[in-house]
């Protein structure tokens, strides 16, 4: 049984997991809807990328990434699933620190799935699913592998550009859930500065996991000397 950590690190591998699956078998007879057009578009795209012979030689595997975060952009809302991941902090971000930062998390998704895209191709997926709420969506899929099977549900909102994802709940561990704790857990021991700084770093190194990343220190007040207040 995997422990809570396990399940933690594997979720900002998430997006690598449900967008490189292979989709060769039969789909469960279940209702669906433009909700789940949406998620299997983008399996599509992204299986439809891996699997040409065009892209398989490793010179052509920054041409094979470039093509499907295109697919990704085109279906997955990175500015809803960044605001959700800060919370409140979100609120208190000026117009260009909030484009700095979704600028960031989206490289660090793809930091985090880069190089594991042709082993997520490997497993299978079953489709089994969709409900709708208003402007609120889940798709529920299961991804097969040899020995596991894995309960994968997206969540959807539905806008200007249709249904855009914002959130995969991976055996009942939300992405979004995840990193905003990883995230609150940095700005608390030091502040939103610290994790610019943390994030900077960790895509300096191409590394996504957050939890070794050590707090900025919390400047000490000035000395303003006897008798200062």
């Amino acid at each position: 049984m995997k422990t809570m950590k396990e399940k933690g690190t594997m979720i900002l591998q998430g997006l690598a997991l449900v967008l490189a699956i292979h989709l060769g078998m039969a789909v469960s007879q279940v209702a669906a809807g433009p909700p789940t057009d949406n998620v299997k578009a983008v399996i599509d795209e992204v299986m439809a990328i891996l699997h040409n012979p065009a892209y398989q030689a490793p010179g052509q595997k920054a041409n094979r990434l470039r093509l499907i975060e295109e697919s990704a952009l085109r279906r997955v809302d990175y500015q809803e699933m960044g605001k959700r991941c800060l919370g409140d902090t979100w609120k208190r971000l000026t117009q260009s620190q909030q484009s700095e930062f979704i600028r960031m998390f989206t490289e660090l998704l793809k930091a985090s799935y880069a190089d594991k895209l042709d082993d997520f191709g490997k497993s299978k997926v079953a489709y089994e699913g969709e409900s709708v709420t208003g402007d609120t969506a889940e798709v529920r899929i299961r991804v097969l592998r040899p020995n596991d099977k894995i309960p994968v549900r997206f969540q959807l909102l539905n806008g200007p550009k249709g249904w855009m994802i914002y959130d995969l709940v991976i055996e009942d561990v939300s992405l979004v859930d995840n990193l905003r704790a990883e995230f609150g857990r940095v700005i608390k021991a030091s502040s939103y500065a610290g994790l610019v700084k943390c994030l900077q770093l960790k895509l300096a190194s191409n590394v996504s996991e957050l939890k070794s990343c050590p707090p900025a220190p919390v400047p000490a007040p000035k000395n303003k000397g006897k008798g200062g207040s």
